[in-house]
């Protein structure tokens, strides 16, 4: 069910009512000092029984005593960031190209998101390390008690640019490491924390890091032995400067019928982005994807309810020499992380609240309320992840 608190907090808290334990509340244990004030609930993809919603209930009136001023500003608008690249170091450790700058800010970042209207985060993983972490991180949230009201959820996968590392040159072979990760999908869908497959697929772009050959075959292997599964995950896909490739194989292996997932970071052409969709993919649009004046022309053209938003975040933040910028209308003051606050944004790294600037580029090139565009595409998020689909809506008093 959504439960909407009427006094403090405008944005909704969305309960996916499914299933048998009652380990989903959990607790944020990041932050410093007085920065862990507030006291809030947060919850995995799946709430699991009734014992969620009474405690919901009697910490109600906690949270809002609790809850810093800063994040009790209203905002009538929901995001899904289906990617989030939140086990950066820059936001678990406050370390910046090698240096120690701060102290993990990662709540700030939480609350910052909520905010801006947040309700979903999806952590993305590219290895099996940070795959395990990532996991590791949600399921930690599910044995706590409070945290910012935000659903987490991850992806396990081994992106392009690391299948040299992780199946060629690790100590491990192949098999070892494929039977690994394929541990890690089964524990996590069970327990409601895995969402994606990924992220996986090819990028040309960065071949000195992975050849192309290598690429293709674990792509291939762990799409084969992923979707065998029978797990009903959706796909979390790379494709950067690969022509029709990534298409081809997955026109080989699967139907519009058993095909599910989303395309991100897209900033390809109209024609290829239809022949996705085609397939029975969305497109993940961030800052990278509004770049160009032909990005924005895609964009134009792209069925809006085929659209997600995403940060990518650290990365892909829409700078003032994009195309698309000046249709922003909303701004965050940073500082450069030499001069790093406690509480403040940090200059050139992207978070989760940033998204409210994807959704305002998309609206300003397609001429319509950043409402319908943020409506639609909150909505496509739930339609994908189908851990996210909402029972009726309900207040609590």
């Amino acid at each position: 069910m959504r439960i909407r608190f009427h006094s403090g907090w405008k944005f909704a808290w969305t309960f996916a009512a499914a299933a048998t334990t009652s380990r989903s509340i959990t607790r944020l244990s990041f932050g410093q000092g007085n920065h862990r004030q507030s006291r809030c609930l947060v919850h995995s993809f799946a709430i699991r029984s009734n014992t969620h919603r009474q405690r919901i209930n009697s910490r109600k009136q906690d949270s809002r005593r609790n809850m810093s001023s800063s994040t009790q500003q209203e905002t009538s608008l929901q995001f899904v960031d289906i990617g989030a690249n939140l086990l950066d170091e820059r936001y678990t450790d406050g370390i910046y190209f090698g240096k120690k700058r701060h102290e993990s800010d990662f709540d700030l970042v939480l609350e910052r998101s909520l905010e801006r209207g947040v309700s979903h985060l999806i952590l993305t993983a590219g290895t099996l390390r940070e795959s395990r972490r990532a996991l590791e991180l949600v399921e930690a949230y599910q044995a706590k008690e409070d945290a910012p009201p935000i659903v987490l959820g991850c992806t396990v996968g081994v992106h392009p640019t690391r299948c040299q590392q992780e199946f060629v040159d690790e100590d491990k072979d192949a098999i070892a490491i494929m039977d690994e990760l394929q541990g890690l999908l089964e524990r996590g869908t069970k327990s409601g924390s895995v969402v994606a497959i990924g992220e996986f697929g090819l990028d040309y772009d960065r071949l000195e890091f992975s050849p192309k050959d290598v690429q293709i075959e674990f792509f291939q292997k762990q799409l084969d032995r992923f979707l065998g599964l029978g797990l009903d995950l959706p796909l979390f896909l790379h494709n950067r400067s690969v022509g029709k490739d990534l298409l081809e194989i997955l026109k080989d292996r699967t139907t519009k019928d058993s095909l599910r997932g989303v395309v991100h970071s897209f900033d390809d052409s109209l024609e290829l982005a239809q022949e996705f969709i085609d397939l029975g993919l969305y497109i993940g649009l961030n800052g990278c994807s509004l770049k160009t004046e032909e990005n924005l022309a895609v964009v134009k053209e792209l069925p809006l309810d085929k659209i997600l938003l995403e940060t990518d975040c650290p990365y892909c933040e829409i700078k003032a020499t994009h195309a698309g910028h000046h249709h922003i209308q909303t701004t965050f003051a940073k500082k450069p992380d030499k001069k790093f606050e406690m509480g403040k944004m940090v200059k050139g790294r992207n978070e989760p609240c940033q998204i409210i600037q994807v959704a305002e580029v998309i609206a300003g090139v397609k001429g319509l309320p950043l409402e319908e565009v943020a409506s639609a595409c909150y909505q496509n998020s739930m339609d994908l992840y189908k851990g996210f689909v909402t029972a009726p809506q309900a207040a609590i008093n």
